[in-house]
């Protein structure tokens, strides 16, 4: 082990030890006793910023003429003799490198031999007494890397934050971004190594850029439990957002909107509605039940972009809102879905727009969501067939899971 101290500081601390009478002036003997120290224990990461110990006391019933703080070794060798509280806490313990150290404190009087750095607390004999002691941990950084793939850029206002799961408790491993090529602003992240060792599972959450608060947040994208030094991660571990592997559903082409009698008006063509056609028409997916984080959205996809059809956890309820619906009878059924008759403000698109030849997509989105478009996310994908036939015909979605994110975190 490396010594502690540069050579001021040994100086400084061999001048603290002075030795002086082992009695009063009236002749009555001393007997010396260093209380009880307080403060700690201490762990840092030697990572090459230095790392100082605070907060220490000494109880009130110390008593001895002389007294010095004591840093020795897992084996009681003395490694420095810092004179006072501020020279104790002036020692920069990450120039220690890895390893494990006693803080002490001592109290003695004249004629005690042994106190020398290099020698052993078991050689000291005279007029002494030797405190408890407080262990300062040093651990060494490890090594943690990220192969991941299908993640996106998310914008300037959210980053990608990386976890490990130590007794059941998160601790960040970092942050990244991604660039619009799906590259990772970095791969590597230095870890503790005692943290990364006991890690259990790892998880990839979606995070503000500017965040206060310390804990994961609710967008759990992927994980993986460690497997030995590897952990293949994937949407389906706990306490990621879901399995996805059995991901299905259906759709069909009307439109209930624009019909205040009932009456069918012949135009179903401008409408699609997820789930199985009836009277009412009821709920057909087969996805996870999503945790506050996520949210799912529809999605027609036109030569002109993406058009949302609206937000819903529930597959049996309306959505978030029906803008693009006729006014006639604007709700619709209770299921998610969208009639296409009403033109957006700056829409490229010609309304009623045929769903026929279009793209159908459910993705699944962040709350808050990071971008007006769809995320990467996007589990059921179909291209409407040109002349697919309307309601009471319903058609299949079909799987994408191409879409989410998988790899693997080695450590």
């Amino acid at each position: 082990m490396r010594k502690l101290f540069k050579k001021p500081i040994l100086i400084l601390a061999a001048l603290s030890i002075i030795l002086a009478s082992c009695g009063d002036d009236d002749g009555t003997v001393i007997t010396p006793s260093a209380g009880t120290i307080s403060g700690g224990p201490f762990t840092f990461v030697v990572d090459g910023s230095s790392d100082f110990v605070s907060g220490i006391t000494v109880s009130d019933d110390a008593v001895g003429t002389n007294s010095s703080w004591v840093i020795t070794d897992d084996n009681n060798n003395i490694l420095g003799l810092p004179g006072t509280i501020a020279d104790l806490e002036g020692v920069d313990f990450d120039a220690a490198g890895a390893g494990i150290c006693f803080i002490w404190y001592i109290r003695y009087e004249e004629g005690l031999t042994g106190l020398e750095m290099g020698m052993n607390t078991s050689a000291l004999s005279g007029s002494y007494d030797l405190s408890n002691s407080i262990m300062v941990t040093r651990n060494a950084n490890a090594t943690m890397t990220l192969d991941l793939s299908g993640l996106e850029d998310l914008g300037d206002d959210f980053v990608y934050e990386g976890w490990v799961l130590v007794d059941g408790s998160p601790v960040s491993t970092g942050t990244f971004t991604v660039d619009d090529s799906g590259d990772l602003s970095a791969t590597t992240f230095p870890v503790n190594g005692v943290t990364l060792a006991s890690a259990t599972k790892f998880i990839l959450t979606i995070e503000p850029a500017e965040d206060s608060d310390p804990a994961p947040s609710d967008q759990k994208l992927i994980a993986g439990d460690f497997d030995g030094n590897t952990a293949t991660v994937s949407t389906a571990t706990e306490p990621a957002l879901g399995d996805f592997s059995n991901a299905a559903g259906t759709y069909f082409l009307r439109t209930p909107t624009d019909e205040g009698d009932g009456v069918n008006n012949g135009n179903d063509i401008y409408g699609i509605w997820f789930g199985t056609p009836g009277a009412p028409p009821t709920a057909n997916f087969t996805l996870p039940t999503l945790g506050d984080g996520w949210i799912y959205e529809g999605w027609v996809v036109t030569e002109n972009g993406p058009i949302s059809t609206g937000t819903f956890r529930d597959f049996g309820a309306v959505d978030s809102g029906n803008p693009l619906s006729s006014t006639v009878n604007n709700v619709g059924p209770p299921i998610p879905g969208e009639d296409f008759f009403v033109a957006p403000a700056g829409s490229s698109d010609t309304y009623p727009i045929d769903m026929r030849g279009q793209t159908v997509v459910i993705s699944v989105e962040p709350v808050p969501d990071n971008s007006p478009n769809p995320f990467l996310l996007k589990p059921l994908l179909s291209m409407i067939a040109t002349d697919a036939e309307t309601a009471p015909t319903a058609h299949d979605f079909g799987q994408n899971l191409g879409s989410l994110p998988t790899g693997s975190v080695s450590r």
